[in-house]
């Protein structure tokens, strides 16, 4: 996905109206110094909040409270805060636990920068800019929103997901067939955060109705796993889509477009020990 001005703008970055001082807008550089990184931060409406504390450049936060990084690359001279750089790299650290795969896919996702993942499990957004064939001032601002505007979209993904509580109306309860019916305890391991550990709950997944209705009801129960649906595009063909699980009762698809969208597929293999949670 490469970004151009209208694509920021979708994003929600309005250059104009952001903008305070652009008076040096149209000023070439072929190398950048602390007051030239200061302007394009504060010309985008961002604070500066302190000097990096290695190398030079400063630390920065967006309208959008997003912490983000300007450094000079390939600097000379003894007066640090005039010393002109050849490059400049603009970049935000997201703290979490990012897998690889993840990763890869911000990369495929976003041509304009380069995602890399930490050993603490963080993830680094950057985009480094060469100065020697002269880059405008305007034209690195926007290479910086560019950059913070990317991290905004990785960080909003990873936000926890805030979990609904279905009704019970909701919830495909099933028929009391299983061994343990009417006992007052709830044996569909769907309400139990363990559930794989005991097959014989797998086998009563959707056959202990009027005990886990009550239990649930009541709130005594939450529902751990939820199947979901039959809407998926491979439904009733006897393999699970849903990415969620593991085992040999899953197919090869590890596309997220199918999770909760296979639900009699999987419950067979899950009943079958077929499936595991991860």
């Amino acid at each position: 996905m490469r970004f151009t001005t209208a694509s920021l703008l979708a994003l929600g970055c309005c250059l104009g109206a952001q903008a305070q001082d652009t008076s040096r807008d149209a000023e070439q550089i072929t190398s950048i110094t602390k007051p030239d990184m200061r302007y394009v931060i504060e010309s985008a409406s961002f604070t500066v909040t302190e000097d990096l504390s290695t190398g030079i450049g400063f630390v920065g936060n967006t309208d959008e409270d997003l912490i983000f990084g300007t450094q000079g690359k390939a600097c000379s001279g003894e007066d640090q805060d005039l010393e002109p750089c050849l490059g400049v790299e603009f970049f935000v650290v997201l703290d979490g636990d990012y897998d690889y795969e993840y990763v890869n896919s911000v990369n495929q996702r976003w041509s304009a920068i380069k995602a890399l993942r930490l050993e603490s499990g963080a993830i680094m957004l950057s985009r480094y800019i060469i100065l020697d064939h002269g880059q405008t001032l305007q034209n690195l601002r926007l290479n910086m929103v560019t950059t913070t505007a990317i991290a905004g979209q990785v960080q909003d993904e990873n936000k926890p997901k805030e979990e609904i509580k279905l009704t019970a109306d909701q919830i495909a309860w099933g028929d009391d067939s299983g061994d343990y019916a009417f006992d007052d305890a709830c044996d569909d391991a769907r309400f139990h955060e363990d559930g794989d550990e005991w097959s014989y709950q797998r086998n009563h997944v959707l056959h202990d109705a009027t005990d886990c209705r009550k239990l649930y009801q009541e709130g005594s129960i939450t529902m751990y796993l939820d199947f979901g649906n039959n809407s998926g595009d491979y439904t009733n063909d006897d393999t699970c889509d849903d990415n969620r699980f593991t085992g040999d009762g899953r197919s090869f698809l590890t596309t997220d477009s199918q999770v909760k969208r296979d639900a009699d597929d999987c419950i067979a293999a899950y009943q079958a020990n077929r499936l595991n949670r991860p």
